[in-house]
């Protein structure tokens, strides 16, 4: 069932994208739709759990620092760096670059939680980086590469895979995944209100119905769904075998751009979704070993 989970966060985050584009032709910057993405999942979330059970929201104070690292830094900071990249080098680079966090998890899932290191799981990783390199289609053409990109897109891996670290923490200290979840992104929430123009949200949401339902889809499919999944899973297996098999993130991601953009299936793509997928075979076989 944590194969299941993590997977079907993989799956759901591969459509970020599509909405990220359709939320993006109202002229919405990407930090604005971070904080659009923190402030309406920790809402949803948190009115749920006030409805339903309200103890779920309870906290230690003494455990804050894993929820404002879970949220200001796995989440908000991940975002930034991730965006700056975008801004630097290309889609591609930037795919790359986020995708060395199998290999943080892997180092501080080590350091932190004495998981071992096995032939199999440095074969996924590995088989993981190649196939991210051949989906994101670096080696198609020309590419832009900066000192600050390739900075700025290594930290965003490095947060991505924090993520990873803070949960875990979170889980041995007995706190659910709802309340991980909600609590990670209020904090998000809460440190990401000084980015975006909120006199133009406001009028870009009053004038455009259709966009509250990119939105919705944004962070009921993509974030709420993915984050909860992710969280619920790595209850149950190592951070570092998680951080493997959500990499299917972006096998979905080009068969989405493939059907609803009718963009190009290249043997590339084709090639390099065959690596990610028998990195999660591998990580099958380490299971059942």
């Amino acid at each position: 069932m944590s194969v299941f989970l993590v997977i079907l966060a993989g799956v759901s985050w591969g459509f970020l994208g599509v909405f990220l584009r359709q939320i993006s032709f109202a002229n919405v910057s990407a930090f604005e739709v971070c904080t659009i993405r923190a402030i309406g999942t920790a809402l949803a979330l948190g009115v749920g759990l006030a409805a339903w059970r309200p103890k779920l929201l309870c906290i230690n104070w003494r455990d804050l620092w894993c929820f404002v690292g879970g949220g200001c830094v796995s989440i908000l900071l991940f975002n930034f760096c991730y965006f700056l990249t975008l801004q630097r080098t290309s889609i591609g680079v930037a795919v790359i670059l986020l995708y060395t966090s199998p290999v943080f998890v892997a180092i501080l899932a080590r350091i932190f939680f004495r998981e071992p290191f096995t032939r199999q799981k440095i074969l996924a990783i590995l088989m993981v980086m190649v196939g991210c390199i051949l989906v994101s289609g670096v080696c198609g053409g020309q590419q832009s590469l900066t000192a600050i990109g390739i900075f700025t897109g290594l930290c965003s891996g490095f947060c991505y895979a924090l993520y990873s670290i803070f949960g875990r923490y979170a889980q041995k200290r007995g706190y659910s995944t709802p309340t991980i979840t909600f609590w990670n992104f209020a904090f998000a929430a809460l440190a990401s209100c000084a980015f975006p123009r909120w006199n133009f949200l406001i009028q870009t949401y009053s004038q455009q119905p259709s966009i509250w339902l990119w939105t919705g889809l944004l962070v009921g499919v993509s974030t709420l769904l993915p984050y909860c999944c992710y969280t619920a899973g790595l209850a149950r297996m190592e951070a570092s075998r998680a951080a493997v098999l959500v990499a299917i993130e972006p096998v979905v991601g080009a068969i989405a751009g493939i059907i609803i953009y009718h963009e190009h299936l290249s043997l590339a793509t084709l090639c390099g979704s065959l690596f990610i997928l028998g990195a999660i075979f591998v990580q099958q076989i380490q299971r059942s070993g």
